[in-house]
């Protein structure tokens, strides 16, 4: 996020604390300050509409989550430790919906913690509470629209784009081209764009066979950024660029078949370029007709998650370290303004792997030090009248760094905390400093220990056996498509379960052998979107089931029908070789196999 939390929090906090003061929820136009934050968290990084059906989903839930906790908590402490632990968990489950869903789980539990946490300096009804969620609610819809007008589709054709430079998430720009209209010229970019990375990829690894230093893979490199860049254009622009005369550029390696199946490579790479440049151009702007139960089908596959799914035992460990956070709580007097320090140290470190939750952690440490020290240095040179405007800085900088230098925004963090405790609650510094630091602690003991010593039983099998059950369901699922609406989902949902659990958990892997099982996981999505859309787009063509292309029957299967989707499980499964004719389906097929011996 660029400039830090800063901005967003200028822009949508502040309006909606001055809205909540207009109508009257006093001390608790704080609450819908940040419930407007998160809630506007919660519907960023997709398409506008999509995104605010999304929020308008979501609003009751966004305002159950403010109200309910801390309402409940004056009635039953117990029940409203429940309720929070519910909402959290079931919050960071929205992921397995898609990844677009991962901002909305991360707002929600931002929003529960901080409207149970925040304390307010003068008491406040349940009117006003109330008063004051209903207020930021409205106020992130308002912006999010005020955002996205100008450009609604702009995210699709950025993530779209992306993939152009090679650093995109197919399934995620999959999924937001679907939930964006499925635009035809959108799916030949991304069909195109698949076919660019194999190619782009085939040729980087025969350059450096040929240890070939020449211009050709800058000049392509340099030319699919430039087609990347009419992509995410708003309108169509003509073509900046034209395709190098790969075929006749000298060689040195002195390898006739290297050379040429290198100049192979970047012909077809170049060839991609040109249909998405065409693509880009032309703009066809209809949608491209997918049968209903099939988008029936893609819709209900997401929803599915078991202990074993790594996203499953990552919404456990989250409950139970937002349980032990408020459970430790119990420690504290009713309304200790560093309560929303441990609540949300606690989630915001928790991450779905051990070693990803080690990497959030560590920034708070180094940073928690630093800033100790910098409060101690300012509670004994510095005086008290001077700690409201060090207070102001030290926040500037912590919300204008903590996404991009966490340890300095943590530090920072550390020194407004001290010295806007002092200075406006008369606290004794020393004594906040003290409490600040344990409180730290104990968030990150529970969220790098508890959350991972509670789940010890649903550790995943071993790596090679999850490799084969997830190229195993892959098959499974796109031979699936074509059947009945039940077997096609189940087939899809235990894909995406398997693919789900190569994520390392507690897997001791080598960085060679990591960024193989990376790409082996991304290679295994890629696919099965690939062949689902290829089956699709298919069936939209051809109703009556038949195919024109015939090309390697021996490897047709009577459930897909079709032939390079039945090719290229076969090169997956190795019965067959991918051969130079094969399309970017094949091509993949043969990649992640490879992958797979290696991780074997």
């Amino acid at each position: 996020m660029k400039g830090g939390l800063l901005p967003l929090l200028v822009v949508v906090a502040v309006p909606a604390f001055a809205v909540g003061t207009l109508l009257g929820a006093g001390p608790a136009a704080v609450v819908g300050a940040f419930v407007a934050l998160f809630g506007l968290i919660t519907s960023l990084g997709g398409p506008l509409w999509p995104d605010l059906r999304r929020l308008a989903v979501l609003a009751p839930v966004l305002f159950g989550a403010a109200v309910g906790p801390r309402l409940l908590a004056d009635v039953s402490r117990p029940a409203a430790f429940a309720l929070i632990v519910v909402i959290v968990t079931a919050g960071a489950l929205l992921p397995l919906r898609g990844a677009r869903y991962t901002t909305t789980a991360l707002g929600l539990g931002m929003v529960t913690l901080f409207a149970y946490g925040i304390p307010l300096l003068s008491p406040a009804s349940s009117w006003q509470f109330v008063l004051a969620a209903a207020a930021g609610i409205v106020v992130a819809l308002v912006l999010r629209l005020a955002f996205g007008i100008a450009d609604p589709s702009k995210p699709t054709r950025a993530a779209v784009a992306d993939l152009l430079d090679g650093d995109g998430d197919l399934p995620g720009a999959v999924g937001l081209w679907y939930a964006d209209g499925r635009r035809r010229w959108l799916g030949t970019v991304l069909q195109e764009a698949g076919r660019l990375r194999l190619a782009r990829r085939s040729a980087e690894a025969l350059a450096r066979r040929a240890d070939d230093d020449g211009p050709a893979l800058d000049e392509l490199r340099d030319r699919a950024h430039a087609v990347a860049d009419r992509v995410r254009a708003k309108r169509a622009a003509p073509p900046a660029t034209t395709p190098s005369p790969v075929g006749v550029l000298d060689r040195t390696s002195g390898e006739a078949a290297l050379d040429a199946a290198l100049d192979a490579a970047l012909d077809a790479a170049h060839a991609a370029l040109d249909a998405i440049d065409r693509a880009a151009g032309e703009r066809d702007g209809r949608a491209v007709p997918i049968a209903a139960e099939a988008r029936r089908d893609l819709r209900s596959v997401p929803l599915t998650g078991w202990l074993r799914t790594a996203q499953v035992r990552h919404a456990l460990r989250t409950g139970l370290g937002v349980l032990a956070a408020l459970l430790l709580s119990m420690q504290l007097l009713p309304g200790d303004p560093l309560l929303p320090t441990l609540l949300m140290t606690t989630f915001g470190v928790l991450q779905a792997s051990w070693r990803d939750t080690l990497a959030k952690a560590w920034p708070r440490v180094v940073g928690l030090a630093a800033g100790s020290a910098v409060v101690l240095v300012v509670i004994l040179v510095v005086p008290t009248a001077a700690y409201a405007p060090i207070a102001g800085v030290a926040l500037v900088v912590g919300l204008s760094t903590i996404t991009t230098r966490p340890a300095l925004g943590s530090a920072a963090m550390v020194c407004t905390s001290v010295a806007m405790n002092s200075s406006l609650r008369h606290l004794d510094p020393v004594g906040t400093l003290v409490e600040y630091a344990l409180l730290t602690a104990g968030a990150l003991l529970i969220a790098v220990v508890v959350g991972f010593a509670a789940v010890p039983g649903v550790r995943p099998p071993a790596l090679r056996a999850r490799v084969d059950d997830a190229v195993a369901t892959t098959t499974a699922a796109v031979r699936a498509l074509g059947r009945p609406r039940g077997e096609v989902v189940a087939a899809q949902r235990a894909a995406v379960r398997a693919t789900a659990d190569l994520t390392p958990d507690h897997d001791r892997l080598t960085d060679d052998r990591r960024a193989d099982l990376d790409r082996f996981r991304e290679g295994l999505v890629d696919l099965r979107v690939l062949a689902t859309a290829t089956v699709l787009g298919a069936a939209a063509e051809h109703p009556d089931g038949e195919h024109p292309d015939t090309a390697h029957p021996d490897t047709a299967h009577p459930d897909t029908a079709h032939p390079a989707v039945d090719r290229a499980l076969a090169v997956l499964g190795g019965c067959a070789e991918a051969g130079p004719d094969d399309g970017v389906l094949v091509a993949l097929a043969g990649e992640v196999r490879d992958l797979r011996e290696r991780l074997d």
